[in-house]
């Protein structure tokens, strides 16, 4: 009899201990929830910036390609060729934009190439400063220093 309630008191006393340890580990679940619900509203708050920022560049590249279009296309459209050797297209791609109908749209084409170059390489103003010297190399320095005050007067 005298194990029999030893026993007893074993056994509450582990059903005890494991009620405590049930509970505590309940807390720390319920601790470790609310730390992921924090973890993700951050990671929310981020994804937004992140999208905000890119909505921002891609707004910026489009200006960008606003103001190459206006100094450049509307302007020294037969002159497209030239910049493009300038630029360093290959002769295949100067072939292929070469195909198109009239020298507006074979510039316009010219500079969506070099402007997707350009924005993937992450280097605008390099390739701008680029652009500036194509136009001057191939005597179009009123449109090279058009495209300068235009991309100035668009940064402020």
């Amino acid at each position: 009899k005298a194990s029999l309630n030893a026993l007893k008191e074993e056994k509450a006393k582990t059903e005890e201990q494991a009620k405590e340890l049930r509970s505590n580990m309940l807390g720390k679940v319920e601790g470790f929830g609310a730390m992921l619900e924090e973890m993700k509203k951050s990671l929310d708050v981020l994804e937004e910036k992140q999208n905000k920022d890119e909505l921002m560049r891609t707004e910026m590249k489009t200006r960008h390609m606003a103001v190459v279009q206006r100094t450049i296309i509307d302007e020294v459209p037969q002159k497209w060729k030239g910049i493009a050797t300038y630029l360093e297209f290959e002769l295949n791609k100067i072939e292929i934009v070469g195909a198109k109908k009239n020298d507006k749209e074979k510039c316009y084409e010219m500079l969506a190439e070099w402007l997707k170059h350009a924005k993937g390489s992450g280097e605008l103003p390099r390739t701008l400063k680029s652009l500036h010297n194509a136009l001057v190399d191939r005597d179009c320095r009123p449109e090279a220093d058009k495209l300068v005050e235009e991309v100035k007067r668009m940064m402020k």
